[in-house]
């Protein structure tokens, strides 16, 4: 592929996520601006397309524990890992042993520990990057 051709196409993957961001939050907006209208006006109903549903759900979803709980739960298996490598240098090994004992068992039962844990970080990192985006 030609250079050129690659940070052209790489200038317009990033353009459209800008221009997407600016359109999710503009959709947001009007979509809170309706809610309130509403709210003032006391209606008892609103009409709302889906664009309007999706940034109210988005907003909604911005709180949510989740995905920050499987992230945690999962990558934690790294940091123990640490901790028994500190802990065996210590003069404590039975931390690093029970560690393998149980990624052993993991993997017994057929757990794919290495696409679980890249899954789970790249996860994260593309629901954090779509959040500050």
């Amino acid at each position: 592929m030609n250079p050129i051709a690659a940070v052209v196409q790489l200038g317009s993957a990033v353009a459209g996520l800008f221009r997407q961001r600016g359109e999710r939050k503009m959709a947001q907006a009007t979509a809170k601006a309706k809610l309130e209208q509403v709210k003032t006006q006391g209606a008892q109903s609103v009409e709302f397309n889906d664009q309007d549903w999706e940034a109210l759900a988005q907003t909604n979803q911005n709180g949510s524990w989740k995905d920050e709980y499987v992230t945690v739960s999962v990558v934690s298996i790294v940091n123990m890992i640490v901790v028994g490598g500190v802990a065996a240098a210590f003069g404590y090994p039975e931390v690093l042993e029970g560690l393998a004992l149980a990624i052993t068992t993991l993997v017994t039962a057929g757990v794919d520990m290495g696409f679980l844990i890249t899954a789970t970080v790249l996860a994260a990192l593309g629901m954090h990057i779509k959040r500050n985006l």
